[in-house]
This record gives structure tokens, sequence and C-alpha cells, in this order.
């Protein structure tokens, strides 16, 4: 699963909860999104995609549109979770899977957008996302 590489800003990932974790965090493999700048340090911050609707909608939370992203399509909505984001190894980040092969996935601009703003609120800076 490790990727050897540093991710793209909008990278649509997989990453490995089970380990080094403890409830209420994450704890399984999900998908991600790198959206830290490319940077060779190891790690890169990421926001977890989730198919648990947030109950309730915050300005945190992102909904990915359906049928965009092959690799993240599973029938149902999915959501970015600003507020869990954190940073991950690039030993726990893998690829997705489209059509049965790893492939590199990249948000389109605006998703990408609205993602950093959620983060931007999850951190409590709404004040400052008008200029992202």
């Amino acid at each position: 699963m490790a990727i050897m590489f540093p991710p793209d800003q909008g990278q649509i990932l997989m990453c490995d909860f089970t380990t080094g974790f403890v409830r209420p965090e994450m704890q399984k493999i999900r998908h991600c999104i790198a959206v830290s700048p490319k940077r060779r340090t190891g790690t890169c911050l990421i926001v977890p995609l989730s198919t648990q609707p947030p109950m309730p909608i915050e300005v945190w939370h992102y909904l990915i549109p359906r049928h965009v992203y092959q690799c993240i399509e599973c029938g149902t909505d999915v959501w970015a979770k600003a507020d869990m984001l954190t940073h991950a190894a690039f030993g726990r980040l893998g690829r997705p899977k489209e059509n049965h092969r790893e492939a590199r996935v990249l948000l389109q601009t605006e998703h990408l957008r609205e993602i950093l703003r959620a983060v931007v609120h999850a951190i409590n800076c709404g004040h400052v996302s008008e200029h992202i």
C-alpha cells in the first residue's frame, strides 16, 4: 500500500487507519484527500472521506458530487470530513483502484477549493475563508 512519492494537493488516496489510532478516531482503511502542498517530508495532511452523513451537516463538511470520481463511487453520498483533518505517513497511504488497477486521481479544482474551505472552517479560521 505504501506510496513512494509525495502526493499532489487534491490527490485521492487510501489511508490505513487500522494501526496506532484509538476510538473515537478512525480505525479502518478509507479514502482520503491530500490537502497539504506537495512536499518530501514523508507525511502529508489528509481529509478522510466517509459514507456516513454528518449529523448535523456543518461548514467543515463537503459532499463530493456523485458520478465524478470512479475510484470513490459506491452508490451513496461521500463526504469529506475536514473536522477529522490529520497527517499520515506515506507508508500509510496508497492509490485508489479504478477498474482493478491503482489509479492517480486528482480532484477537480472547484472540489479541492471547497474541501480546503472546509478545512479552514474546521480549524476555526472561517473569517479568512473568503480569501481562498
